[in-house]
């Protein structure tokens, strides 16, 4: 069993999430176990992995699997499956309801958006109208969580059930010496017939994923979330294939792998380096700079975060004249590394150029980039040609529609965006930065690549293939043929040193047996 190790799947996914899901349905198709492992809590797991197209079996998050809810199915539970007695009063608000007895407020029941009143939580409130607890509802119609508050309204203690209606696990909030609240103690309850005790989040997580060791046969564990989970997977008492990947640069300055510091995002796994059994890379360039440091024990393994698959390969291709002209794109998170500013100034130029040249940038804000990006726009007078759009989970229509793709991160791990929009016929523009736009982009065949951080630059490459439409289409259609580059069956062949060491190691042929 492939076990990709995450923190969470949200409805807004980044590229780590959207990486397994390429990776899980690879393995999928070649009929090798795999699930993606979660640890963080919630209520609207199933309906997210619903919506992303996740099958319930290729999941087990920590609390599903103490709740023994993985497969549990959906039922609409509504206000009247709460039973209320008969001698209270009901009123509605909206979507909503307060239940009084006499005039004495008891609790407010709220329901989901843009369902048949489907319950999300209820709250209880005491005589003097101080609410003491919400009980939350699953998604899929059970009560799955209640939480207890102190007298300051802080959440003083947390239950989460089963959906049979028993307690699994309880969590307490303290405050500690400069009154801070936190979690001072998480408890499975009669997990295996007896109740445990964590003083921490990660030594509740290093539990899990030894219970998932035993219940496996030769299990690998693939790291995606280093910073978050590298501790826990590594405190494993059980014998494990444990794995570190690295979707982003492992040290600040790419430009300098050999002296450069430590990414903080993976410098405590690197610093316990002997402590894995594998490293997988995106790309040959970050490969050769990490063995260049680091040496090759363990074993580097170059193997693309991006996967094409065979049905994008085989779809129609739209002709290049069906495109809007002068239509460019940015996918990718509005995010300060993603440097968004650098071409929206950049696309002032164009403009003066080619004035019917639009910038449309499609993805969630982090922070107040959003705004910030915004406000640019508007100081620049581009409100008319500049549009944001947000996350979105098809595209497909969106990169058919583009002329020219743009990608300005002042670095990459392994960019997925650019092989989507490739795979798609668009021409692309990006900084040439370590790791991804080289190994994706052919410079001068299917898009362009220019230094980094040069605006001019990048405002000169999107004029000139712009007033070019010829040569932009002879790049569309050679994007195409790169794009199999990353064909399933080209990266499926490119797991396989990795997927051999595993088998090794649990025969016991594996150079070191951690």
């Amino acid at each position: 069993m492939y076990y990709f190790v995450n923190t969470s799947i949200n409805p807004k996914k980044s590229g780590i999430e959207h990486a397994e899901m390429k990776r899980l349905a690879l393995f999928n198709q070649h009929h090798v176990p795999a699930k993606m492992v979660t640890r963080f809590f919630s209520l609207s797991l199933h309906q997210t992995l619903k919506s992303a197209g996740i099958a319930a079996e290729n999941q087990i998050n920590l609390f599903d699997f103490i709740q023994h809810s993985s497969q549990q199915p959906t039922t609409a539970m509504t206000i009247d499956d709460l039973h209320l007695a008969a001698d209270l009063r009901v009123e509605a608000v909206g979507r909503n309801y307060e239940v009084y007895q006499d005039n004495q407020l008891l609790m407010k029941v709220n329901t989901f958006a843009n369902t048949q009143k489907q319950l999300n939580n209820v709250q209880y409130y005491d005589q003097n109208g101080k609410l003491v607890k919400t009980d939350w509802y699953d998604t899929r119609g059970f009560k799955g969580l209640e939480q207890f508050y102190a007298a300051d309204g802080q959440v003083a203690s947390e239950q989460v059930f089963n959906p049979a209606g028993e307690v699994v696990y309880q969590t307490f909030h303290m405050a500690d010496r400069q009154n801070q609240v936190q979690n001072s103690l998480y408890r499975f309850i009669n997990y295996g017939g007896q109740d445990w005790s964590f003083t921490g989040e990660t030594a509740m997580t290093t539990f899990f994923l030894d219970e998932l060791n035993r219940t496996s046969k030769n299990a690998v564990f693939v790291v995606d979330r280093t910073y978050e989970l590298a501790y826990a997977a590594l405190h494993m008492r059980t014998k494990a294939f444990k794995v570190m990947h690295l979707h982003s640069n492992h040290v600040n300055d790419p430009a300098h792998p050999k002296t450069a510091g430590l990414n903080f995002n993976y410098a405590y796994a690197l610093n316990n380096l002997d402590q894995w059994n594998g490293v997988i890379a995106s790309t040959a360039q970050q490969t050769a700079d990490f063995q260049d440091r680091f040496g090759n024990q363990p074993a580097v393994y170059t193997i693309p975060v991006g996967i094409v698959d065979d049905a994008t390969l085989a779809a129609p291709k739209p002709a290049w004249e069906t495109r809007t002209a002068g239509k460019i794109i940015f996918v990718a998170r509005l995010a300060e590394e993603k440097q968004q500013d650098q071409v929206i100034r950049a696309f002032k130029q164009v403009r003066q150029q080619v004035p019917n040249a639009t910038l449309d940038f499609w993805g969630y804000a982090n922070g107040d980039t959003g705004k910030k990006l915004r406000a640019l726009v508007e100081k620049l007078g581009l409100q008319s040609a500049v549009s944001f759009n947000d996350y979105t989970t098809d595209l497909t229509a969106v990169y058919n529609d583009a002329q020219l793709a743009m990608l300005t991160s002042r670095a990459e791990g392994f960019a997925l965006a650019l092989l989507e929009g490739q795979a798609h016929g668009v021409p692309q523009i990006a900084y040439d930065v370590k790791y991804g736009p080289r190994d994706i982009i052919r410079d001068g065949q299917d898009g362009r690549l220019v230094p980094v951080n040069d605006e001019d630059a990048l405002a000169a490459a999107m004029i000139d293939l712009l007033t070019h439409p010829k040569q932009l289409a002879a790049y569309s259609q050679q994007a195409y043929q790169d794009a199999q580059r990353f064909s399933t069956a080209a990266v499926w062949q490119q797991w396989q040193p990795l997927m051999q060491a595993a088998t090794a190691f649990y025969q016991g042929e594996g150079a070191t047996q951690r």
